[in-house]
């Protein structure tokens, strides 16, 4: 999704939004149009009994906000329960995956500096 420049508020519905999938993960880029930074927000909705590849961001932080549902997080060798309304921040560096489990799982990610879902992101298996 490009970056244009909003001149007005924005009031949508996340379902509305164009979405690009990444493997099972769902991902619906907000359109701040540079207004917040140089950061990026995204709805990721995980569909149930899925575990996403294990990733690390070398340059981005990823603060995550569980809107509904629940998953696992692996951060490191750690294993956390997330349930709606828990937090995450996920330091540069740190391997992680989200694992469902018989729910789905909505999701919004905030990516300090802005990342992009596109080959070449800041997005490393490994």
């Amino acid at each position: 999704m490009t970056r244009r420049s909003i001149k007005r508020p924005l009031a949508t519905r996340v379902d509305r939004l164009p979405a690009r999938l990444f493997g099972a993960l769902r991902v619906c880029r907000l359109p701040d149009g540079g207004l917040l930074g140089d950061i990026s927000i995204m709805h990721e909705h995980l569909p149930p009994r899925t575990r996403l590849p294990a990733v690390h961001h070398k340059r981005t932080t990823e603060f995550v906000y569980c809107v509904s549902g629940a998953m696992t997080a692996v951060l490191g060798e750690k294993r956390r329960r997330v349930r709606a309304g828990a937090v995450l921040l996920i330091p540069p560096g740190v391997r992680h995956t989200f694992i469902t489990g018989a729910r789905p799982c909505d999701c919004l990610s905030v990516f300090s500096p802005a990342l992009e879902v596109v080959p070449g992101a800041d997005i490393h298996t490994g």
